[in-house]
């Protein structure tokens, strides 16, 4: 009910993913148990894969997962499949069991164990019960009464034994269903198949090499319904499987359905050695039956390890039937309360099922409610980004490794850089901060995939219809000794927080502001339009949200926004929704406008003849049931399959056209479903119920609609009779230009007079509901001001906001509490700060204790200032916040490591199983298997970095310099490891003249595959020269310098020497296997790494010599290094496409283009003219950088006048 309800006439079926599979752990610490929600999960493949990477880990972990779709087929499929796998002991189904989970044609067996299993299962589902103590109960849980019911029809569907006209009639539906998926994909991608590129990314990091083969097979697949290239399978392959049928009439199968894209087939194409299950020993090109080999023989891995898992008793998966932001606020509710029963949620958007979780799990606290991992899938296209974080932020356990992930597939931007400006609806510094999460990537501008392979895929697409990003957020950054932290309050002025949070709502609803809709039409015509994610009702949802988040004088926030809003007029229709704004504050209990603070019996219209009048109790707000007959849904319906899009829906009371008043209001926030109507109680009593008998048909079937929505009572009250009520449209340009000649001007579907009582229903609450929808935010207790352990001190911290509606600045306010540091203040101690992190700084007393400044967000230590109260006994740091553009250069941030609950964690860096990833062979470096390395490595520099290697006179800041000089050492090592440019060394030494020569050596063991992040890694010791050291290590380092192992010198600047120390904790800690002592180093200095200066220990000592004993066999010296050196993991360091362009390497060598011209854009946000469509305007001062105003040019000017020259 928070998102706007779609005419979902036409929709899509998505049996399997699309992108490639991912470890869902991969953020968190080893050993550490996992509660992790997956919502739109789809497919099984990342709990799979994720199970599977956990398999070869010494000390597993306990996994919990919780799986949401709106698609019951969908979890219907995956409960099945995990039946299937669980009871293939001996693994002698998996042909089948692949058969039936991909392929869309199957043979006379594949189907009969289809059918045998489904009965099976519904022998053991007749109850929540039931199902709970059969044998697959104790791992596989549904969690309501109602899922259980749909999944049971699906599964009753699959097994259906059809002959004669019900087995023709099957068949004709599905091959109309296919029929219409391959005649919408010859319309979007032109020809037999155009540029499918979609397993193109599977195929990463050698996606270049794939493209040729990959297309070829995902033809054959949609003409065969199968992956199988031998003759006779495809022969064999006689039936249809029904579980890639629709059952909705309106549903086919997604044009891009392609059963290689979740799996790694970059394994294919990369020399992978035995004993992995991907080994594949031929020097040659993979023929098509080695990537499909590749794919099942990952898929044979995962079911092992699925069952591995289970017989330890180490995995329970909990599965729930309907729409993810329904679910989230329903766990919202039970961490509140105990219970979902009172949380008033549908289902979906699209029934009148009420949403009530099974007690027995949720109510006494089995089933988790608070998550380390949140991943929403690309739900964000379809639902909006702020919606979805507005419900599962407060989702997100407290703690440094939580990570929510979102990904965007959708092109809806011409550049990443203009998603990450729009994604949240405004500044992606306030918004993030009030919904207390952090962009890792974005912050550190440090990824762990190469985002420039997603640009040679999609490069070669002629229809650009994706934009993929996935986005990790994090709590800010607390370091603490607390196992689970708060979150700090965040003060505000309330007028400075009513103008941020104006600003959220005209972007919210940009789409109403006319000015700027007529200036996009003017620069291009009107597209494939896009249907609103948002609507009054999110904004309040948002607003809910921000009350449990920060401090403030609320009512005299909302009173201003309120104003603000009412007096806005950019937004041509906000003044229709203004009664839809103010009745869901007042339902929320955030604020409630004069209007709704009367009882409505005392309104003027209040003792008229209608309906309401005689309700001996009118409440404040009421529920308006609209019945809509089918006949006067058609012509919509044909419109709209004509035109080939569709519209949001909404509710509108409106005056009668001979009253004197004239008034319209509008009512997005609704909930519909098709069916009959049965009521309890006379219309003119408040007793007055609905019972909604549903027809699953839905758009399909010949049942009239309904449309529930709430409506302020006083509105009804006006003119009781002869006002009119509507199903109607939104008004956009797309809307009236396709809708208006059929539907009018007005865009109504229906309209009757509220007098109406066939079709009109007027009743307290929604149907099946007894109270209004419960939107809980963070729980009590877990925003608050920070107060140390010892009660010593307490910190606040308020944000300022500027002008244009921006959080400019923090302030952290530590306030003494200790008598004895007052006096040392008081006597005139002097105060130092010192930062941490640009998150965390440290200030403290030249006499007394530290005191630690934590900020909701990054700040610029170059604007810190102290303030000092001695008589008030308080401190105070002020800075500015870091802005997108600062970003990329802020100091020692690109993998931080830091205490948390007394263990090192890695906050932007993947953990590995390092010990489990396919090996790659290297022992040919002459095979094109190994020419991907070629185009994958030079991926980590962006299109800015690219400019500056290859011409280093261009303007750039220090920090920017040593990122470039960090990248080119690492390309060196991987190249040189490999000998593939030239001679092979295993041996590295970063050698800084600077600072008086080598600083660390690096032994590599290996190269493996990362197949969660696509890319190589290197498994390698690194033994860093501490001056103590030397003694005892001087005849091993003698024995190997004149040996063939003698180091390969890789040639450093002493700024770049320092981002390497820093690298060191992240890449050993990403992949230990081994546990911190009591005297780690790290925990006794409190610092990671312990220090960065020449010659001094930077790794802790609690990992030295934990190598596996064939390491570096046959190594001169070998014994007496190993037992100072710590195991590795070196990955590539890639850039955030989110932050900076992706290094182009579409044409024959690197597209290299000075700073401020990426992409031909404006440095600030990426677009490639004015708002007047003009062309750039260039600084003035180097005449370079491109700007496409004022205002983008103010922006960058603090980062840019660091680099500008005359």
């Amino acid at each position: 009910m928070l998102a706007p309800v779609i005419a979902n006439l036409v929709q899509f079926f998505y049996p399997i993913g699309n992108t490639p599979a991912v470890s869902l752990t991969q953020d968190l610490p080893p050993k550490e148990k996992a509660d992790i929600l997956l919502l739109g999960c789809g497919d099984l493949r990342h709990i799979l894969f994720t199970i599977n990477n956990e398999q070869e880990v010494r000390d597993q972990r306990q996994l919990d997962f919780t799986c949401c779709d709106v698609d019951t087929a969908v979890i219907a499929r995956n409960v099945l499949l995990l039946s299937l796998i669980l009871d293939d002991v001996e693994g002698a189904n998996e042909d089948t069991i692949w058969n039936l989970f991909y392929h869309f044609r199957i043979d006379k067996s594949s189907l009969d164990l289809l059918q045998s299993q489904t009965a099976k299962l519904l022998s053991l589902s007749e109850s929540l019960d039931s199902w709970h103590q059969s044998q697959y109960g104790s791992h596989v849980k549904i969690c309501d009464g109602i899922s259980l019911e749909r999944v049971r029809g699906m599964w009753g569907f699959y097994g259906a034994k059809r002959e004669g006209n019900d087995l023709s009639a099957y068949k004709t539906k599905v091959e109309s269903g296919i029929r219409k998926s391959q005649e919408y994909k010859k319309a979007v991608l032109g020809g037999k198949g155009g540029n499918v590129v979609t397993s193109a990314r599977a195929a990463a990091p050698a996606c270049l090499d794939a493209m040729s083969d990959l297309g070829g097979l995902y033809n054959d697949y949609w003409e065969f319904g199968t992956t199988d290239s031998d003759p006779k399978a495809r022969s064999d392959a006689t039936e249809y499987n029904p579980m890639f049928t629709p059952q909705d009439g309106n549903m086919f199968l997604h044009y891009g359905i392609d059963p290689l894209s979740g799996f790694h087939l970059g394994a294919a194409y990369v020399p992978v050695k035995a004993p992995s299950p991907l080994a594949n020993a031929s020097p040659q090109k993979p023929t098509g039956d080695d990537i499909v080999w590749t794919a099942r023989n990952e898929f044979s891995s995962w079911m092992q390890s699925f069952r591995s898992h289970c017989a330890a008793g180490l995995v329970k998966l909990r599965f729930f039937v309907g729409d993810a932001v329904a679910l989230a606020y329903a766990l919202q509710h039970v961490r509140s309360t105990g219970s979902s029963k009172q949380a008033n949620w549908y289902r979906d958007r699209y029934h009148f099922e009420p949403l009530e979780l099974n007690d027995e799990e949720y109510a006494n606290g089995s089933a988790p409610c608070v998550f380390d991992i949140i991943d929403t899938s690309n739900l964000i296209d379809h639902l909006g980004a702020l919606n979805m974080l507005v419900a599962t932020s407060p989702l997100l356990r407290n703690t440094f490794s939580a990570t929510l992930f979102s990904e965007k597939l959708v092109k809806t931007h011409g550049n990443h850089k203009e998603l990450l400006e729009n994604i949240l609806c405004g500044d992606l510094t306030t918004v993030s901060s009030l919904l207390g999460l952090t962009p890792v990537e974005v912050v550190t501008n440090a990824a762990s995939f190469s985002s420039g392979d997603e640009a040679l895929v999609m490069g070669s697409s002629k229809t650009g219809t994706q934009l993929f990003a996935r986005i990790a957020w994090k709590r800010p950054m607390n370091p603490s000794a607390a196992a689970e932290k708060s979150l700090s309050l965040i003060h505000f002025d309330p007028a400075h927080l009513a103008n941020a949070l104006l600003q959220i709502y005209l972007q919210m609803f940009a789409d109403e502001d006319v000015t700027q809709l007529l200036a996009s039409m003017n620069k291009k015509p009107i597209s494939r339009p896009s249907v609103p994610t948002y609507h009054r009702a999110s904004f309040v949802a948002l607003l809910c949200l921000v009350k449990s988040r920060v401090k403030t004088d609320w009512n005299q926030m909302m009173t201003a926004l309120l104003a603000l809003i009412d007096g806005d007029e950019r937004l041509a229709f906000s003044h229709t929704y203004t009664q839809e704004l103010n009745l869901w504050t007042h339902m929320m209990g955030l604020y409630s406008v004069d209007i709704l603070r009367n009882p409505p019996s005392a309104l003027v219209g209040s003792q008229g003849s209608g309906i309401l009048q005689q309700w001996q109790n009118i409440p404040e707000v009421v529920s308006v049931t609209l019945e809509v007959p089918r006949d006067r849904l058609d012509p919509f319906i044909k419109e709209s399959m004509k035109k080939g899009f569709t519209s949001a829906i909404q509710g509108t009371l409106q005056s009668s056209p001979q009253s004197e008043n004239q008034w319209q209001n509008m009512f997005a926030a609704t909930q519909v479903a098709f069916g009959s109507l049965d009521s309890k109680g006379a219309q003119s009593s408040d007793l007055y119920e609905l019972e909604i008998h549903e027809d699953e048909l839905g758009w399909s079937g010949r049942s009239s609609m309904f449309v529930s929505f709430y409506v302020p009572s006083w509105i009804l009250l006006q003119e009781s009779q002869t006002a009119t009520v509507s199903l109607s449209l939104p008004h956009s340009p797309h809307t009236v230009a396709a809708f208006a000649s059929t539907l009018g001007q007005s865009l109504s579907v229906f309209t009757t007079e509220q007098r109406d009582s066939d079709h009109v229903h007027i009743t307290k609450t929604l149907p099946n509901q007894s109270e209004v929808i419960s939107i809980d935010g963070f729980a009590p207790g877990v925003a608050k001001n920070e107060v140390d352990p010892q009660g010593n001190s307490e910190s606040t911290v308020t944000a300022s906001v500027d002008n244009s509606g921006h959080i400019s600045s923090f302030t952290s306010h530590v306030q003494i509490l200790s008598e004895e540091t007052k006096k040392i203040l008081q006597e005139g101690s002097k105060v130092m700060q010192s930062m941490r992190s640009p998150f965390n700084y440290t200030l403290y007393l030249e006499r007394g204790p530290k005191y630690t400044a934590n900020f909701p967000a990054p700040v610029l230590g170059s604007t810190a200032k102290i303030r000092v109260a001695r008589k008030s006994s308080f401190l105070e740091l002020v800075a500015d916040v870091a802005k997108s553009n600062d970003w990329p250069n802020l100091q020692s941030f690109m993998y931080p490591v830091y205490l948390d609950s007394g263990s090192p964690a890695v906050w932007n860096m993947p953990h590995l199983n390092i010990a489990s990833l396919p090996k790659i062979d290297l022992s040919n470096t002459s095979s094109e298997r190994l020419n991907w390395l070629k185009y994958h490595l030079p991926t980590m520099w962006s299109s800015k970095e690219s400019a500056l290697k290859f011409n280093p006179s261009l303007p750039a800041t220090p920090n920017l310099r040593a990122k470039v000089e960090f990248k080119d050492s690492l390309y060196h090592m991987f190249m040189g490891f490999t000998g593939v440019q030239g001679n092979h060394a295993s041996v590295f030494a970063i050698n800084c003249a600077e600072e008086r020569g080598v600083q660390m050596l690096f032994f590599l063991s290996g190269m493996r595959l990362d197949l969660s992040n696509r890319t190589p890694v290197l498994d390698a010791a690194v033994l860093p020269l501490r001056l103590d050291l030397m003694e005892s290590i001087l005849p091993s380092l003698q024995a190997i310098q004149g040996s063939s192992y003698a180091p390969a010198a890789i040639s450093t600047p002493k700024s770049e020497v320092k981002l390497w120390k820093e690298s060191l904790p992240a890449w050993s800690e990403r992949s230990r296997s081994w546990s911190h002592k009591s005297s780690c180093e790290y925990l006794s200095r409190g610092v990671i790494p312990v220090s960065t200066g020449f010659g001094e220990r930077i790794l802790c000592s609690c990992g030295e010599g934990k190598l596996p004993k064939d390491f570096m066999p046959d190594f001169p010296g070998w014994k007496g290094l190993s037992k100072y050196a710590v195991r590795v993991s070196v990955s590539p360091a890639f850039t955030s496409a989110l932050v900076e362009s992706p290094l182009d390497l579409s044409g024959s060598g690197f597209t290299a283009k000075p700073p401020g011209e990426e992409g031909s854009g404006c440095q600030v946000c990426g677009t490639t003219s004015n708002p007047d469509g003009l062309d750039l305007m260039n600084c003035s001062r180097c005449h370079t950088t491109k700007y496409c105003s004022r205002d983008c040019q103010k922006k960058d000017w603090k980062q840019h006048k660091l680099v500008c020259k005359a």
